[in-house]
Formats: C-alpha cells, sequence, structure tokens
C-alpha cells in the first residue's frame, strides 16, 4: 500500500517530466527540418555550380586555346592576307569574338571588326596622340582600296591599354584576361590578350587580342540540372554582369538577384543566403571564377520552396511523432508494473525480426536470381524482334527504306547485348564498370568484322561500380557513341583507335569520355537527318541527371557528365579516386 501510494505521488512529476521532454523534442525536431531544408537548397546549389563549373572552365579554356593558336601562326610568319583569312574564318564560327586586334610595341595595330553585312579591317601607324585609324572595309566584293577614317577610338595608342599592358607584365606565357573599358555602356566584353616574344632582336614583339562578349556565349543558355532551376549571372568584383542565362532575366528571380547583388558588394559574402520575394523562398550564392588576370564570380539563385515541400512530410510526421511519444510515455508510466508483459512482448518482437531479417536475406537472394532471368528473357525477346526486322528488311525494295529496318535493327542488337553483358555479371547490384565496358566494347567490335583487326579499343573506368539501371543506360550510351566510331571515324583501311575512359569528377558528379583518332565529325554532327544515335546518348545522359558535350579538336570526342550513387565501394578506392 505505501509502495502504491509512493508511485501514485510520483506520476504527475513523471507525466510532466514526459511533456517537457515531448516539447523539447519537437523543438529539436522542428530545428533539424530547417537545418536539413537548408542543406537541401545548398546541396541544389552545390549541384548547378558543378555543372556550370565544367562549361564555363571549357568556355574561357577554348578561347585561350584560340588566342594560343593565332599567336603561334603569327610567330611563324604568315602574310597580311592569309592572316585576314584566318580572322575571317574564326569571327564568323565564334560568334562572342567580337573583335581581334594585333598591336607591336611601336605603337601599330592591325585589327578586324565584324559587322552585321561585312568585315572592318582597321589599321594604326605609330599610334600617338596625332594617329588615327583608317578603316577598309571587306565585302563579298573584295576589300576596299582607299581607307576612312575610323572615329570609334579618335585618337587611338594601343600602348595605353589594359590588355596591352597587361600581356607584357604576365610572367606565366599564357593567354592574359582583362575587362573592358566602356564607360557608361552595356556591353559585356571580356578581353584575353596574348604576349608574341620576337625571333630576332630586329623584330618588335607584339600582342594579339580577343574581345569576348560573354552575353553571346552559348554555354550560358546550357540546360540546368534536371532535379533545380536556376537563375546565374556572371559578374565582376563591381557586380557588373558580363552573362547570365534566360533564367535569371525572369520574375521574380531577377528581383531576387538585385536585392543579393549590393548585399553581396557590402559583405563579399561565400555561403548561401535566403530571401523571400513573390511569397516564394530563394537560395543565392556567389562563388569565384579565376581567371588569370582577372576575378569573375558566379552569383547562382535557386527557388528554396519545393525544397521546404520536400521536408513538409517530415515535418507532419515529426508532430505526429511527438504526439504518440508523448501519449505512449504517459501508458508506459501507468502499466510500468506489467514490465514482465513487455518483456516477453520484446522478446516476441525479437523473434519477429530474426524472422524478417531470413525472409528479407531470402528475398533478396529471390530478387537476384529474378533480375539474372528479366535480363536473359529481355535479351531473347529483342531478339526474335531483332530477327522479325531482319526479315521484313529483306523483303523491302527502297534501299533508304531498308537501311532504316537494319538501323533499327542494330540498336535493338545492342540493347539485347547489353543485357546479355549485364546477365554474365556476378553482383548485379555493385556492377564494376571495368570489366562490363570491357566486355561490351569486345563484342561491339565483333560486329564491325572489316575494321576489327584494325581498330583498337582502350577501357579505363578507375574502378567505378554501379547499380544495374544506371549500367543499362551507360551501356546504351557506350554502344551508341563506339558503333558510331566503327561506322564514321575509320573510312580507310588504316584502322585506329577508340579510348574508354570513367572518372569521378566530384561527389556524385562521373564523366563518360569516348575519344578516337581517326575522321573528325563534320560541323552541325549533333543535328540533322540520321543524328538519332545522338539524340539517344543526349536523352540518356538527361535520364542520368547530366548533359552530353562535344569536342572537336582534330578528333571526335564525347562527354557524357552523369550522376550517381556510389555502390559498394572500398573507402580506399573513394580515397585514390578523389586524390585524382
Amino acid at each position: 500500500m505505501i509502495k502504491r501510494n509512493a508511485i501514485d505521488r510520483a506520476l504527475p512529476a513523471l507525466i510532466a517530466a514526459l511533456l517537457i521532454a515531448s516539447g523539447l523534442l519537437l523543438w529539436w525536431h522542428h530545428r533539424e527540418t530547417e537545418r536539413r531544408t537548408a542543406d537541401l537548397a545548398g546541396m541544389g546549389l552545390l549541384r548547378a555550380q558543378q555543372m556550370l563549373a565544367v562549361r564555363v572552365e571549357a568556355m574561357f579554356h577554348e578561347w585561350e586555346e584560340d588566342a594560343i593558336e593565332e599567336s603561334a601562326s603569327i610567330a611563324e610568319g604568315i602574310s597580311d592576307e592569309q592572316m585576314i583569312l584566318r580572322w575571317k574564318g574564326l569571327l564568323r564560327s565564334h560568334w562572342p569574338v567580337i573583335s581581334i586586334r594585333l598591336a607591336d610595341e611601336f605603337g601599330n595595330e592591325t585589327s578586324m571588326y565584324r559587322t552585321d553585312t561585312a568585315f572592318l579591317l582597321v589599321r594604326t601607324q605609330q599610334g600617338g596622340p596625332d594617329s588615327l585609324p583608317m578603316a577598309y572595309t571587306i565585302s563579298e566584293r573584295g576589300m576596299d582600296t582607299v581607307p576612312k577614317p575610323w572615329g570609334a577610338f579618335g585618337r587611338y595608342d594601343p600602348r595605353e591599354r589594359i590588355w596591352f599592358s597587361k600581356a607584357l607584365e604576365n610572367r606565366r606565357e599564357e593567354p592574359v584576361w582583362s575587362e573592358r573599358q566602356f564607360g557608361d555602356s552595356v556591353q559585356r566584353v571580356l578581353q584575353v590578350s596574348h604576349l608574341i616574344r620576337s625571333q630576332s632582336p630586329e623584330q618588335p614583339f607584339r600582342v594579339l587580342l580577343l574581345d569576348i562578349d560573354l552575353g553571346r556565349a552559348p554555354s550560358m543558355d546550357a540546360r540546368s540540372p534536371n532535379l533545380v532551376r536556376y537563375g546565374m549571372l556572371l559578374i565582376n568584383g563591381d557586380a557588373r554582369v558580363y552573362a547570365s542565362n534566360p533564367a535569371a532575366a525572369e520574375e521574380p528571380m531577377a528581383m531576387v538577384l538585385a536585392r543579393a547583388l549590393p548585399t553581396w558588394i557590402e559583405r563579399k559574402f561565400n555561403k548561401s543566403i535566403y530571401l523571400e520575394e513573390a511569397g516564394l523562398a530563394y537560395a543565392v550564392q556567389v562563388s569565384p571564377v579565376q581567371l588569370n588576370g582577372c576575378q569573375l564570380y558566379a552569383a547562382m539563385c535557386i527557388e528554396a520552396t519545393e525544397f521546404e515541400e520536400l521536408t513538409g512530410s517530415e515535418r507532419r510526421a515529426n508532430l505526429i511523432a511527438v504526439v504518440i511519444v508523448a501519449t505512449l510515455a504517459a501508458l508506459l508510466i501507468l502499466l510500468a508494473w506489467r514490465g514482465r508483459m513487455r518483456r516477453r512482448a520484446s522478446g516476441i518482437l525479437a523473434l519477429q525480426a530474426r524472422q524478417l531479417q531470413d525472409r528479407l536475406t531470402k528475398a533478396t537472394g529471390e530478387r537476384e536470381v529474378l533480375s539474372r532471368e528479366v535480363h536473359h528473357r529481355v535479351k531473347n525477346n529483342l531478339q526474335v524482334v531483332s530477327s522479325l526486322l531482319n526479315l521484313q528488311a529483306s523483303s523491302l525494295d527502297d534501299p533508304h527504306v531498308r537501311d532504316e529496318f537494319l538501323r533499327g535493327k542494330r540498336r535493338i542488337d545492342t540493347i539485347a547485348l547489353v543485357h546479355h553483358r549485364l546477365y554474365d555479371q556476378p553482383d548485379l547490384r555493385n556492377i564494376n564498370l571495368d570489366s562490363f565496358l570491357r566486355q561490351l566494347t569486345e563484342s561491339i567490335a565483333g560486329m564491325h568484322d572489316g575494321l576489327r583487326s584494325t581498330v583498337s579499343i582502350g577501357v579505363e573506368a578507375n574502378g567505378l561500380k554501379c547499380d544495374q539501371d544506371t549500367a543499362i543506360e551507360l551501356g546504351i550510351i557506350v554502344c551508341e557513341l563506339v558503333n558510331n566510331a566503327f561506322q564514321h571515324a575509320f573510312p580507310h583501311a588504316t584502322g585506329g583507335h577508340i579510348d574508354l575512359t570513367a572518372s569521378r569528377v566530384e561527389g556524385d558528379l562521373y564523366r563518360l569520355v569516348v575519344s578516337n583518332n581517326g575522321v573528325p565529325p563534320a560541323n552541325g554532327a549533333r543535328s540533322g537527318p540520321g543524328k538519332l544515335g545522338l539524340e539517344i546518348v543526349e536523352a540518356l545522359a538527361e535520364q542520368l541527371d547530366g548533359s552530353l558535350h562535344m569536342r572537336n579538336e582534330g578528333h571526335a570526342a564525347f562527354e557524357v557528365l552523369f550522376r550517381m550513387r556510389q555502390t559498394g565501394t572500398s573507402a580506399e578506392t573513394d580515397e585514390t579516386q578523389g586524390t585524382k
């Protein structure tokens, strides 16, 4: 009786303590949900910045390579006629490049500007107070024989320009970047200059300059990652906008960026900040873009409301969990004397847990067998479809239609091949990309008997592993790109080499590169009739939350950026890949 009275007196205090604990738990869960929302928004910003960093780095590197190539051709001593032809070709093929200039230490300058209908060749002799640039118009009919004064600069001396002095002071023997001064002009131009050293004491040193309008750069219009829509501005330290993507000009994202930039100028923050506009939450972060001689910044803005919606269910679940915990706590106090039954219930739960674990283990094994059977059946069914298409093609009289049937049959054969190679893998949850891609490319080479002995294939996947869904999409991408190389890159009997590499860029961002040393693709290779293969590759890359990029640097190189979660890699492998 005394013991029961003591329990009755202590019971209210215990219930009050549990209610207080439940309130603290509710507050803690609220804080954790807010932190998770911020983390999700930060991850969205990071993913968008990773994709942007790769594109921007490639964009600036391409213009630096253009400056180096033009400098090399001038250093070799090409004639003025050859130089004009090269400059016209560069201005036609590179829309962001709006002018090219070549100046020497005596103040002489030759420059070419692109207009809507023609090109202007401007020459300045002995730049100084009395020099006046003279312009020649170059049209389809030829070049003017009588120059006209060009008043864009008035009296002009290239040696007084920032780009000229920066090129002279640069010690890295690399192109150097500078900002073009326009006063109140809204034109957004950066300048990349490169010093051309003289080959002999009698020759003057020269500086080559490219004027780049970043607003015309195609990389700024690239698609955003599938899971986040972002607005991006490329700015300098004074928040002058040099380039932007279309989303940055749309309301209310444009208003958010306009509010965030003055704050950034004042505080130079490098972490995410959150602003509200039109009832929506936005996250903004500014990260540096380092160039040789010039510092730019990428201002990224994403809508954070969608991340709050992602954690809305967690908020509701947390509230329900706290209420349940408080109710159960009170009931547990009242039912404390039933400890024996609780222990018995715990034993039953433990037994059920072991039984559930056994069932899960058995189900996992059955799922592995079923997955292999599915791949085997898919392969067999695709082979049946391939045979039907082959029979149908043999009965067609139109060669073009028959070729289209056979091209479709080849794609079905490659998909069947991917499933066949997956069926041979020892572990479908952690597929070794080195083994899988090597077997796949060997099988593809076997389909091209005429080139099998003359074309070699190198595969390097750096020990990466992936799940079967990712392996199927990567396998189809590799089949399309390798088949494309066999069909178009090696028209001669000399053969060549196909190189395939897969590596991790950072985090969950990976890169697949398929290149060859054969005949490079022609301009417009990514669009037009008969280009379904590259459209398929681009669509599959988007399904992997990535993108397709094609480089033509004397040979074909196809780069696929994609994302995948890590599966079964050891800590040592992760550390090695991170070091690379």
